[in-house]
């Protein structure tokens, strides 16, 4: 699982550091340091698998060359105890390759150091032990054109005293927040590790010496986890929940198993995992598919009834409904009978319209139609997808102007953009998208009466983070579906995408099997060689963009791209120029006539990730290349996120068409979702390629291709769903009342309890954790992150840089006081500007709002106050 870790070091001459060391140990360099004159050879390292320096716009390449890049840092500092650098130690997902951590780390970088003026000099290890880290190494001051700045870079540093940082905390929930958006953005069913309330110092190769000061340190770390986990339970709940809309006893006996590490007694444990279930915060939602006792918290529980009354309330306004027949529409667009009845459904039901759309069924032609209807009656059409490829595909084939829910979730949240009564919402591959970002698009829609068309198919790939709740929802409202299938040119392969819709795997697997389409070698390499040998077969350079191959890992797909570029060397299809260029994995032998994947998007290039395209030419510093969107680009050396495109993962191929398919069955870690996706991707020809290693018949294949993950969500267990069975709904909600507090009988307005009480819980949460956090001096520096207060600053980080503003004045006098005054003044209006924002602030932290509106009331005279 990918983790939160991250750590900054200060390296100071007081203690013996030199910068030049630091960064030949970490790049493994022969470097020299000018100052000293000692040679520091670390070259003979065999873990650094990545390094690279990162320079501020318009500074001289000179400093490109890592020893003068350090030798002048080191010539920069004077004094004899200075501080020369900074290391930063982010442990990186094992789940990445190497492309995409290096992705991870050079974003990173550039976002917090080098459009900050500093360089950044990146290095990862990975010594093969399940523990790739990256070390971004940067000086204390920024790099000018010509050199660096006689000024430290103070107003960039976190707290810090004598060499030890007291933010790990911070650096942390950064790292843990942009690690989620990485993945998020680049639709990878990951999120970061809360197997561990607090996280352990990284000890990277240190693993000998027992007394040694980072094992200290992690045997206090323990305790103190230790007793977070016995005392303070909704810290723990408070993971588990940011993980799971609904879990199981075994989530937190897995949880618990890890945080305590090794309990005195399994009755300690035992005791400890029924405290857990019996809390007064978790709801026991009853037996799931699996017939498990299935659980929630009162948090969640919440979050998803508001998100349940915003689709109920859609669901009863019609305030998009017009006397318009379909009828010349869809003929002009030549609508199948099936897509005509979902033209009507879309533009004669509520203010929310689900529509299930089969792979290859015509969903996304459908909405050209939708688009002009609502155009027509002074509608703006706006659409949204995960991921920005997804995206992409949509507006061009649509003509709606689209954008990722990352983005669009951040337009709202900011007031970038403001919905009206006169919006359409079309979300596109909705069955990806996560529970956060769906529900603020539905309250934000609700509020201002728009309408949202969710478009989507709930078995293929699932949200990456908590919950499915585009499954969820589709169930309340109902749904109109796609099920005629066009994609495929056989009509029995129809047949048996249909199967696979409704998740009759063996029943498609029967039919392929039957049809000679499924392949049994003795050994995965021999199958994955057949794979290759029938692949090349009829390949030309006219057909090579229809064919594609998939598979389910990153070293299956790396291994047949590898084989495929060397048989296409072979037929003579690729030209005979041949440039080699830098990936981040691996180097690349790259032809006139290659495939390529794009892994990273750069609107200058304009290339999204996840794009493919075709090498026209070739040169010395350029690839130019056309894309399969019929754009002509090209490509600089500097761009490396590049690989091989005659394989793909599954997950890549999502929403994409190719007349011939061959899937590569390279584990048992495959499920329906993914044999769902990648069994429905052709038109002409679909071939499965397997072992018998790991499956020795058909029936096994079965099997592994036919494994159920589901995401449950609260509302899988509504409370209206009871109601419609004939319950009454007053002794209904009673019980519910009943259940969350026990309190139903001294409440008159059950309903409005229910819609309140995350508040009043978050203030007396708020305040019994700084008064069990001030008892414990040690716990608190470490769990600081996990206060009400530090969640509602990564929802509002306004109020992050507010605090940095003060800090920063707390150290300014004379002229750097007064600016930092009139930024705090600037910022305190800002805040009150923000009238939810404002009005939360009041209502949950009266002392800040009061200190707000003193630096109001004397123009930005400085004044601080506890908060």
């Amino acid at each position: 699982m990918a983790i939160a870790f991250a750590r900054v070091s200060i390296h100071s001459r007081s203690k013996g550091h030199s910068a030049v060391a630091a960064i030949s140990y970490r790049a493994g360099q022969r470097l020299v340091d000018s100052r000293t004159g000692i040679t520091y050879d670390f070259s003979n390292r065999h873990d650094v698998v990545y390094s690279e320096i990162l320079l501020p716009e318009d500074c001289d390449e000179a400093f490109l060359n890592r020893e003068y890049l350090w030798n002048q840092v080191e010539l920069a500092e004077n004094r004899i105890d200075a501080q020369v650098c900074k290391d930063v130690v982010l442990a990186l997902p094992k789940e990445l390759d190497l492309v995409q951590q290096v992705e991870l780390a050079q974003r990173f970088a550039q976002i917090h150091f080098v459009i900050n003026g500093l360089p950044a000099d990146i290095s990862i290890h990975d010594h093969e032990d399940g523990n790739p880290h990256a070390h971004i190494l940067i000086p204390t001051r920024r790099l000018e054109k010509e050199g660096f700045s006689k000024y430290k870079a103070r107003d960039l540093n976190p707290a810090f005293a004598k060499g030890f940082i007291v933010e790990q905390d911070y650096w942390g929930e950064q790292w843990r927040e942009f690690q989620n958006n990485f993945f998020k953005d680049h639709q990878l069913d990951i999120c970061v590790d809360f197997n561990h309330l607090i996280p352990e110092r990284h000890h990277g190769i240190i693993k000998s010496t027992d007394n040694h000061y980072l094992l200290e340190e992690n045997e206090l770390i323990q305790e103190l986890r230790k007793d977070l986990a016995k005392n303070h339970l909704e810290e723990l709940l408070n993971h588990i929940s940011s993980q799971h809309s609904v879990f199981t006893r075994v989530d937190i006996e897995k949880l618990l198993f890890k945080t305590l590490k090794s309990p005195q007694t399994p009755n300690e444990y035992l005791s400890l995992v029924e405290c857990v279930l019996n809390h007064r915060h978790v709801i026991k939602l009853g037996l799931n598919d699996e017939g498990k006792e299935a659980y929630t918290t009162r948090h969640q529980y919440i979050q998803e009834a508001r998100l349940h009354n915003d689709v109920e309330k859609m669901m009863q306004r019609y305030n998009h409904v017009f006397n318009q027949k379909t009828d010349s529409l869809s003929s002009h667009y030549k609508l199948s009978e099936e897509q005509h009845q979902a033209l009507h459904y879309i533009i004669q039901s509520s203010d929310i319209s689900v529509v299930v759309g089969r792979p290859g069924t015509g969903k996304s032609y459908l909405l050209k139609p939708v688009k002009d209807f609502y155009e027509h009656h002074q509608h703006q059409v706006i659409g949204a997808a995960l991921s920005g490829k997804v995206a992409k595909a949509l507006q061009k084939e649509t003509g709606i102007t689209s954008s990722t829910m990352a983005s669009l979730s951040y337009r709202l949240i900011n007031k970038h953009l403001q919905l009206t009564d006169k919006h359409v919402i079309v979300v596109d591959e909705a069955g990806m998208v996560d529970f956060d970002n769906m529900a603020l698009v539905m309250k934000e829609a609700r509020k201002a009466r728009s309408k949202v068309i969710l478009v989507g198919d709930p078995d293929q790939l699932k949200p990456i983070h908590k919950g499915e709740i585009f499954r969820g929802i589709a169930a309340h409202t109902g749904y109109i579906e796609l099920e005629n299938i066009k994609r495929q040119n056989d009509l029995e392969d129809r047949k048996a995408s249909l199967n696979l819709a409704k998740g009759k795997i063996d029943e498609a697997l029967t039919h392929y099997h039957k049809k000679g389409a499924i392949d049994f070698s003795n050994t995965p390499e021999e199958a994955s060689n057949k794979l290759i040998e029938e692949w090349q077969q009829d390949i030309s350079k006219k057909t090579l963009k229809d064919s594609i191959m998939l598979a389910f890992s990153r070293a299956a797909v790396a291994d047949l791209n590898d084989k495929a570029h060397q048989a296409l060397l072979d037929k003579n299809v690729l030209g005979k120029e041949e440039i080699v260029r830098q990936g981040y994995e691996r180097t690349l032998f790259i032809s006139t006539g290659e495939r390529l994947l794009f892994r990273q998007n750069d609107k200058i290039l304009g290339v999204r990730n996840g794009d493919l395209g075709t090498v026209q030419a070739v040169d010395k510093n350029n690839l130019h290349v056309k894309l399969d969107s019929g754009e002509k680009i090209n490509i600089p050396k500097t761009y490396k996120a590049i690989d091989y495109a005659y394989a793909l993962t599954v997950h890549k191929s999502q929403g994409m068409t190719a007349k011939h398919v061959r899937v590569f069955i390279d584990s048992k870690f495959w499920d329906r979702n993914l044999s769902f996706v990648a069994m429905t991707r052709h038109k002409q020809s679909l071939k499965l390629y397997t072992d018998t290693q790991k499956h020795p018949s058909l029936n096994d294949l079965k099997q592994t291709l036919s494994r159920k993950i589901t995401k449950d969500n609260v509302i899988d267990w509504p409370l209206d769903f009871a109601t419609r069975c004939g319950f009454d709904p007053d002794k209904l909600i009673g019980k519910v009342v009943n259940h969350l507090a026990d309190i139903a009988h001294d409440i008159k307005d059950k309903y409005t309890f229910v819609i309140n009480y995350e508040a009043n819980q978050k203030q007396k949460f708020k305040n019994n954790t700084y008064d069990t956090l001030d008892k414990t001096m040690p716990a608190k520096e470490i769990s600081r992150n996990l206060s009400f207060y530090e969640q509602f600053k990564k929802e509002y980080p306004i109020l992050v840089q507010y605090e940095q503003a003060i800090d920063k004045r707390k150290k300014s006098n004379g002229y750097w006081a007064e600016k930092a005054d009139k930024k705090i003044l600037k910022m305190a209006n800002q805040i009150i500007g923000n009238k939810i924002l404002f009005e939360k602030i009041k209502n949950h932290f009266p002392h800040l709002s009061n200190d707000i509106l003193h630096v109001m009331t004397t123009r930005g005279k400085y004044y601080v106050k506890e908060y």
